[in-house]
């Protein structure tokens, strides 16, 4: 949704859905996210690779048949959630292809502003393509990465879409936040499986995707605990739920493992 009236039009932030492809440098290893929302200045990555607020990128979004490509600033960063981004530099190009993108978000063709944002020479980053796209006979099919990142990205936009019909229908919204920290995860885990090809395609350390997979796994964990607290709190959780028994053994188990690293492991320093 666009921003409440009497914000400037330069800075209206709206709701899209899209894949992201961030980089340090031009053949460094890319970071993967879910774009959460688009404004001509900058935008906002859900991602759990979250980097340094000031760190310079290159990035590509993927919305729709559009791909924009450029330079941009970590402005926020909030970790393993997202990151915001603040554009700097956009080739004439990809500028007209954001602004198009935005039109139709927006539903209007008028979407000039007072305040452009720093145009680069044309085709500024000449060298900057996704790996999967470059031919390579190390570690599996170029060509299967692409697809497989194109999917994902289709069949993520879907479920979003899917999540926005349960609201209009008026789903009770237990159930809405139950499908929407399922396809969280899905998203986060989806990327990680193709950041995994993209990195084992080009020849890179694709095992440096596992601490990825094990903080989102720290991070529904926290979401899973909290929700069902909250249901033995409401009491819609009692010792007659089936598997309750299972989840206090494994519950048990999980509180001796954390507490040898959090509290015996700092008394013992």
């Amino acid at each position: 949704m666009p921003e409440p009236t009497g914000t400037r039009r330069a800075q209206q932030r709206f709701h899209c859905t899209g894949g992201v492809e961030m980089r340090r440098s031009e053949g460094a290893p890319p970071i993967f996210g879910n774009l959460s929302d688009l404004s001509l200045t900058g935008c906002y990555v859900e991602t759990v690779s979250t980097l340094p607020v000031g760190s310079e990128i290159l990035f590509m979004l993927r919305v729709r048949d559009n791909v924009v490509r450029g330079r941009a600033q970590v402005k926020t960063s909030h970790h393993a959630v997202g990151l915001g981004l603040v554009f700097n530099q956009l080739g004439r190009e990809d500028q007209a292809k954001l602004e198009y993108i935005l039109s139709l978000l927006s539903g209007s063709l008028d979407l000039n502003t007072d305040d452009p944002r720093k145009l680069a020479p044309e085709d500024p980053l000449p060298s900057f393509r996704p790996p999967s796209i470059q031919p390579t006979s190390r570690g599996g099919s170029a060509k299967m990465s692409s697809q497989m990142s194109t999917q994902v990205t289709r069949t993520i936009e879907e479920l979003n879409q899917l999540e926005q019909g349960l609201v209009i229908d008026k789903v009770d919204p237990r159930i809405i936040a139950q499908f929407h920290d399922a396809v969280e995860h899905l998203r986060q885990t989806a990327w990680s499986v193709v950041q995994w090809v993209e990195l084992n395609t080009s020849g890179g350390d694709p095992f440096e995707v596992l601490p990825q997979l094990e903080a989102e796994r720290l991070h529904m964990l926290r979401k899973l605990s909290h929700n069902v607290t909250a249901d033995l709190d409401s009491g819609s959780v009692t010792r007659f739920t089936e598997g309750i028994s299972n989840i206090y053994e494994e519950v048990q188990a999980l509180y001796r493992g954390l507490r040898k690293i959090v509290i015996d492991g700092v008394e013992d320093k």
